[in-house]
């Protein structure tokens, strides 16, 4: 839990940088996209980033584990046929089968949240904060998770309150944020949509501003506590199987990346309103929830054989 929340803090700390820096540079803008500096800057910060990581990154052979070990590293001499059967092997893992549907709408709020949530509420220099906002706290949500997750006591446990956590954080945030949409301070109560968007501003609208980026807050400390607890359930259901947790996470990004991909098309139809894409986000979130149970019994090497 800790070390992947680590990784989560490090993850997103490019979120956080990114936001603020589209805040300061679109600080005056009035327009409904990012200014051209915007974009120049973002690339020079990647660039640098690339350029610089072979200097910063240590060498995989020079990894000492805390007890003194050196890390090995598995040289595969597998063609890639036998890769690719590796990988169609991984997907159909009753394992990844139990969890598709989690896998599934695991990206699919992103939508909702940065489209419509921030992208119809706010004007521009308040979405560049509350971007950052939302990846800051991903980076809190994803420590107190991860202690949480690394708490002395059964794995089963553990992966017990951590689903029911997740359940909660999801009804909380996207069902606050529905409220918003429908209730919201914009459009005096009537909330906001995609024939109606608002232009929020952190210093004009305050403190009416408050609730909607509170919201947008608890949208990405919810995200967090989604995703860190899949990968969790993925490191402790290969019980140390290097080659399984690959391709848990293979099969975890590629159904994820699905279902982005289907979330974003919904949206471009415009067939649905963001109120009815925000409902269709709330159902299946949860509705990925309910077969995670299954799995379980892998966290118990006893009963791991039953599956």
């Amino acid at each position: 839990g800790k070390l992947i929340a680590l990784f989560w803090i490090i993850f997103n700390l490019g979120g956080v940088v990114g936001g603020f820096l589209q805040f300061v540079l679109n600080f005056h803008n009035e327009g409904q996209g990012a200014n051209a500096v915007s974009y120049f800057a973002f690339i020079c910060l990647m660039v640098l980033g690339a350029v610089s990581s072979p200097f910063l990154l240590a060498q995989p052979s020079s990894v000492v584990r805390e007890d003194g070990t050196l890390v090995d590293f598995e040289c595969s001499t597998n063609s890639p046929a036998e890769e690719l059967r590796a990988a169609l092997n991984g997907i159909s893992d009753p394992f990844v089968w139990r969890n598709l549907l989690f896998y599934l709408a695991s990206n699919w709020f992103y939508t909702y949240n940065f489209s419509g949530f921030n992208g119809h509420q706010f004007n521009m220099r308040t979405r560049g904060l509350n971007s950052a906002l939302f990846w800051g706290a991903q980076m809190g949500a994803a420590w107190w998770f991860g202690r949480l997750l690394d708490a002395r006591s059964s794995p089963v446990f553990r992966a017990q309150r951590g689903l029911f956590v997740v359940i909660a954080s999801l009804t909380v945030s996207l069902g606050l944020a529905l409220w918003d949409n429908y209730r919201g301070s914009c459009h005096p109560g009537r909330g906001w949509d995609k024939d109606m968007p608002c232009k929020l501003d952190v210093a004009m609208d305050f403190p009416m501003v408050g609730g909607p980026m509170v919201i947008n807050v608890l949208l990405g400390a919810s995200d967090a506590i989604y995703q860190n607890y899949a990968l969790w359930l993925m490191s402790m259901a290969a019980q140390g199987d290097a080659r399984k947790t690959v391709a848990y996470a293979a099969a975890y990004k590629g159904v994820q990346s699905l279902g982005a991909g289907c979330a974003w098309l919904i949206d471009l139809s415009g067939r649905f309103s963001y109120r009815e894409q925000g409902l269709i986000t709330l159902l299946l979130a949860l509705a990925g929830c309910f077969p995670v149970p299954q799995s379980f019994r892998l966290l118990d090497p006893k009963r791991a054989s039953e599956l």
